[in-house]
């Protein structure tokens, strides 16, 4: 299987953090990376409930649905 590159660019704090774990546990930065993009992400933690669960509760509104009232917009 060949290989192909590409080029990306992390904030510098990312890639200390990088480098870090790298020296601790001696591998290279690309080893790492490309492990993260090769694993699958865990279906737990990606899926669209888990990314917004957060947000639950988070807006203000009244309790009527936010649809449109037809009528409003005839013309006259």
């Amino acid at each position: 299987m060949g290989m192909k590159g590409i080029t990306i660019k992390l904030p510098e704090r990312t890639l200390q953090q990088l480098k870090e774990q790298a020296r601790q546990t001696g591998r290279t930065v690309t080893a790492l990376v490309r492990e993260r993009v090769e694993t699958p992400p865990d279906s737990a933690e990606s899926s669209f409930f888990a990314l917004t669960s957060d947000l639950a509760g988070s807006l203000a509104g009244g309790r009527r649905p936010a649809t449109n009232n037809r009528r409003r917009f005839r013309r006259t």
